[in-house]
């Protein structure tokens, strides 16, 4: 079943699209909201999906391409929270809006704790303490109002791209 993987090429551009012109010109001090690991994380936390890793790879190869940490960064972080999505949905499976925010809290902090690493790495001179208190705080605060709003669209495509069987 090949649908739903080309349906995800147009969704996680989509997301990049919104992500990079609307909520780029949002930020909350120097935090932005990441709206293509949310759509990755709810689209894995959803019982029905079966694609769920191809999404993430698409959605770390087209982050790359558009962000300007070092190639590949985004891919890493986003298959990290990912993972930990898979493994969420099979320990809180019923509760599926505690492991969306769950996911986002612990995916937020590994996606950009990785950046922060790369960049101090690379040379950047942002300290440890102005990175947390001026972009990962407030990205975090960023993702979790916007996780529900996500995964509850999420959820409604799925609900398109895998129909319940019905008996007849």
């Amino acid at each position: 079943m090949i649908m739903p993987v080309l349906i995800g090429i147009p969704v996680l551009l989509l997301s990049l699209v919104i992500q990079t012109t609307a909520f780029s010109r949002l930020p909350l001090l120097y935090g932005t909201a990441d709206i293509v690991m949310l759509v990755i994380l709810a689209w894995m936390l959803n019982e029905r999906v079966k694609h769920g890793w191809e999404w993430v790879l698409m959605a770390g190869i087209m982050v790359s391409f558009v962000s300007a940490l070092p190639f590949f960064t985004p891919l890493w972080g986003y298959l990290a929270a990912a993972g930990l999505s898979f493994w969420l949905k099979k320990r809180i499976w019923q509760s599926p809006v505690l492991a969306m925010l769950v996911s986002t809290f612990i995916g937020t902090m590994i996606m950009l704790l990785l950046s922060m690493v790369v960049l101090q790495i690379n040379g950047s001179a942002i300290s440890t303490k102005e990175a947390f208190n001026l972009v990962i705080l407030p990205s975090l605060l960023w993702n979790l109002i916007l996780s529900i709003p996500v995964y509850s669209i999420i959820n409604e495509l799925v609900d398109w791209v895998y129909p319940d069987e019905v008996n007849v």
